[in-house]
């Protein structure tokens, strides 16, 4: 589904990843670990190409390294930002139906909103209400489901657990592995919070300092000495 090979980005003489090379399988979920300054980010948006990055992406059975950021949206490649970043004066349902703009198939749209309100009940709830009345909690959900409006093959998660209270983030983490494994969604998420994203994922690779230290399943990750000592507490 998506294979990178050799990566790397720079911010003029700062090398923010150097020649990261990950391969994820379609359904799969991967987590990519590492603290601040790590290149998790940088990663994201080489995929996305919103960073000028050198060596190879592929997507699929494309190279997409020389495509533009709505290019590579348009193969089915979504993205939920750090901050959630929602039309905080839009209503719930208005945040939804900008994600819908660029779609053709204008028939599926409504039932594709039923479809992200009945996974998130939530956002039914609140539909028309302001997204700045929402919790934290409830505004990372309206992210993910805005998200999958786009229909996307590959999902993209940038610090979910960013700002929630621990509840939240049990709830947002739960609710992307029923996601992935409902719809065969391929998933890779970018978070500090080990332990929940391990708990999810069925691959996982360690950034430090732009380079990839470690990498393979979930649990044999989790199980060793430097990721329990650095990211689990021991």
């Amino acid at each position: 589904m998506l294979e990178l090979d050799s990566v790397s980005v720079r911010y003029g003489h700062v090398e923010a990843l150097n020649a990261v090379s990950i391969r994820l399988a379609e359904g799969a979920i991967l987590a990519i670990l590492g603290a601040n300054g790590a290149g998790k980010t940088s990663l994201l948006r080489a995929i996305l190409g919103l960073n000028e990055a050198t060596g190879s992406i592929r997507f699929g059975d494309k190279d997409i390294g020389e495509l533009a950021t709505f290019e590579r949206v348009r193969l089915g490649i979504a993205l939920v930002p750090e901050g959630r970043r929602l039309f905080p004066a839009f209503t719930v349902e208005e945040n939804l139906r900008i994600a819908t703009v660029s779609r053709k198939d204008s028939s599926a749209i409504a039932s594709d909103i039923e479809e992200v309100c009945a996974m998130f009940p939530v956002l039914r709830r609140r539909y028309r209400q302001a997204a700045q009345t929402l919790s934290g909690g409830e505004g990372q959900m309206l992210a993910i489901a805005r998200a999958l409006l786009s229909r996307p093959r590959l999902l993209l998660l940038d610090e979910p657990s960013v700002g929630l209270m621990p509840t939240a983030v049990a709830e947002t983490f739960r609710a992307i592995a029923q996601i992935s494994r409902r719809k065969c969604l391929t998933v890779l998420v970018v978070e500090q919070n080990a332990r929940k994203a391990l708990a999810i994922a069925d691959h996982a690779a360690v950034l430090e300092l732009g380079r990839l230290v470690l990498e393979g399943d979930a649990a044999a990750v989790a199980a060793d000495g430097r990721v329990k000592e650095a990211y689990l507490g021991g």
